[in-house]
């Protein structure tokens, strides 16, 4: 047997509970194997795979509550950030603890890698903080407005998406030498996209892609609001929720000029990339893959507690503005492209700073660092 085909694999945990968890693994995974294509890497979701239709479920509620009740939701944030209980109780999760103590004797991993805070906990309940047989890597997908989830499970280290969350997470306890500035782990196709766009001006309107999120209550009186904001080539898409994407197509066929209205968008970066500015919710993967393509986002939803921090990154930054009313929405969309695109002009410039394309690639580097140390 030859020394490619004896390394441990990497294990990659996530969660469907926000698509920034399920994001992050992919794009780590995908830098991972082109980086060390020797090396077994596998992504899995052990709380699907153990719960199944009860997951789904439950997943439904979770959307339901944050697009219909985000005030409560907000509330029930930041009494998880404050219960110093809410890690033990982790170990009322049987079914999924026997799973990946069942999944880590099978597969031995040199790495487990966690882009979902909760398995941190699963692991504690299951091997303690010592003499573990694998690294810990957590993937930190949230900026600035950091759970105390993240970081109570034990972790050999952290990888964060800029220094700003670091400085939040250092400031909370977690030692600096536990810490590293990876970027966010985006789709490493970033890295060959920008500088691809034109300019807007005369000859060519600006574009402006809205992403309507699934179950989002007021996506109809958005596109309703941006078709009527002149001077620009609007598209919108609406993922998997095609219930949705007939109801906006139904809007968009009211307009005289052409509104393109699509589900999910297999080339997602490209078409960041291409467009001029972005309309979606404050998501983490969302906010990341904007500054990563350098395209300026107007959000148009924000999640009280874990996603006030992409907020607040994208606004000190001066990449965008958040607007989350219909009015507003196309009112930020006017003002970035007035007197010659000149808040856009700025958006650009200061996104092209902020974002960081190569964020898969050096968040795999870190892994493979840890894969590296000797463990039993």
């Amino acid at each position: 047997m030859t020394a490619a085909t004896t390394k441990r694999p990497i294990l990659i945990l996530t969660s469907a509970f926000g698509e920034g968890h399920n994001a992050a693994a992919r794009n780590l995974a995908t830098a991972l194997r082109t980086l060390d294509p020797d090396r077994p890497v596998e992504v899995r979701d052990l709380f699907a795979e153990a719960y199944g239709r009860l997951y789904k479920i439950v997943q439904k509620g979770y959307f339901l509550f944050i697009n219909h009740c985000p005030g409560l939701w907000g509330a029930f944030y930041k009494y998880l950030d404050k219960d110093k209980a809410a890690p033990g109780r982790v170990a009322v999760y049987k079914r999924g603890a026997r799973l990946l103590a069942r999944t880590v004797a099978e597969m031995r991993p040199a790495v487990i890698a966690s882009t979902y805070p909760g398995y941190n906990h699963l692991l504690d309940h299951l091997h303690g903080k010592t003499d573990r047989p694998f690294r810990t890597v957590t993937v930190v997908t949230d900026s600035i407005s950091i759970n105390s989830l993240w970081y109570s499970g034990y972790s050999d280290l952290f990888l964060v998406p800029n220094e700003e969350t670091a400085e939040v997470m250092e400031n909370a306890g977690v030692p600096r030498a536990k810490l590293s500035v990876t970027g966010f782990p985006v789709p490493p196709v970033f890295e060959t996209l920008r500088g691809r766009r034109t300019v807007p001006g005369t000859g060519h309107l600006p574009k402006v892609l809205f992403l309507a999120n699934p179950g989002q209550k007021n996506a109809t009186g958005i596109l309703k609001e941006l078709g009527s904001v002149e001077g620009i080539e609007l598209s919108a898409a609406c993922g998997r929720d095609e219930k949705l994407r007939t109801t906006l197509q139904a809007i968009a066929s009211r307009f005289r000029k052409p509104i393109k209205v699509e589900g999910w968008m297999p080339d997602l970066p490209e078409r960041l990339a291409a467009n001029h500015l972005i309309v979606a919710k404050a998501g983490g993967a969302t906010v990341q893959e904007c500054l990563a393509a350098a395209t300026p986002l107007v959000m148009s939803q924000v999640l009280p507690g874990q996603e006030e921090g992409n907020a607040e990154l994208l606004t000190k930054a001066d990449c965008g503005c958040t607007s989350t009313s219909p009015k507003a929405i196309a009112a930020a969309v006017r003002h970035a492209f007035a007197r010659g695109a000149l808040v856009w002009k700025t958006w650009e410039a200061n996104a092209t700073k902020t974002g960081t394309p190569e964020g898969a690639r050096n968040a795999a580097n870190a892994v493979l660092g840890e894969a590296a140390f000797k463990v039993d």
